[in-house]
């Protein structure tokens, strides 16, 4: 479990060990002797899934403070738990990203920083939140950069909630135009009905499908289907943070030519010809300059 996280104190990194106890309750210590003080905390804390994670997450904060007076402390967290869940969906839900977000405020980091996050709610419930925009994370794929700012690649927003992002999206990579397509999803049961194509002319023409998450696919699978019908020529899939609960070949089964996604939520280790995987750690480097 220790290797969902990374500790550099000053720029130095600190081994971690952790564990679970009979009873089920985790732990998580710091190998390496700690020093009396130090200006700045770096934690990095990948795929963070449950409130396990949460707790291993508050113990390193906590085994470092008690040990080293730290001036800074920021968090780098790739991915934010529960941000689907970002407001009262249904009557008996419950705002999750806000009851996540008041757990992870006690911990007191100067600064949280977030890959390209799932909901605009995430900066009020977050404190100190940093958001590292969608376009800075796209742009670390030199292939996806240099394809795009020479036109190889039609930028496609699939939905409305990626409309909002397509636009620094297109500006940043030097794009002369994108598509947009719907779709209609039910509240209750999470269908997804509807895929329209509302803008943009792709006959003809490479697409690359612009979004933040990925979790079945559904939303890409339908958007892919309306691209080709439309006369897209290809039809690839960038996201921030892939899930792939039913594995990237289903979405390569099922339209997708090819795949690119960071390594907030999957796995480094993941291989696949038609898959390219985009180090966090390019993105954070980029991002701290």
């Amino acid at each position: 479990m220790s290797e969902k996280f990374t500790l550099e104190l000053d720029d130095e990194a600190f081994t971690l060990a952790s564990g679970v106890f009979p009873d089920g309750a985790v732990w998580l210590k710091v190998t390496d002797p700690l020093p009396p003080s130090a200006r700045l905390m770096r934690i990095r804390a990948v795929a963070l899934r449950d409130m396990n994670d949460f707790m291993l997450l508050a113990q390193l904060v906590e085994a470092v403070r008690h040990v080293t007076d730290v001036t800074f402390s920021h968090l780098e967290l790739p991915w934010l738990p529960w941000a689907r869940q970002d407001r009262h969906m249904v009557p008996g839900d419950s705002f999750a990203l806000k009851v996540f977000a008041r757990q992870l405020n006690t911990l007191g980091f100067d600064k949280v920083v977030v890959l390209d996050p799932h909901s605009d709610a995430a900066a009020a419930a977050v404190n100190n939140m940093v958001a590292v925009a969608q376009q800075h994370c796209l742009l670390q794929s030199a292939g996806l950069r240099q394809a795009i700012a020479a036109g190889e690649l039609m930028l496609v927003a699939p939905d409305a909630g990626a409309l909002k992002k397509i636009h620094p999206v297109t500006k940043a990579c030097g794009a002369g135009e994108f598509a947009i397509l719907g779709k209609e999803r039910d509240l209750a049961s999470g269908a997804l009905t509807g895929f329209s194509l509302l803008a943009g002319d792709v006959a003809g023409k490479a697409v690359l499908i612009v979004d933040d998450l990925c979790d079945a696919g559904g939303t890409f699978i339908g958007s892919a289907q309306v691209l080709r019908e439309a006369g897209a020529r290809s039809v690839s899939l960038y996201v921030t943070h892939g899930i792939f609960s039913k594995g990237v070949e289903h979405l390569l089964n099922n339209g997708i030519d090819a795949v690119y996604a960071t390594t907030s939520l999957t796995s480094p280790a993941l291989a696949h010809p038609q898959l390219e995987l985009i180090d966090i750690d390019a993105i954070y480097r980029a991002h701290r300059g």
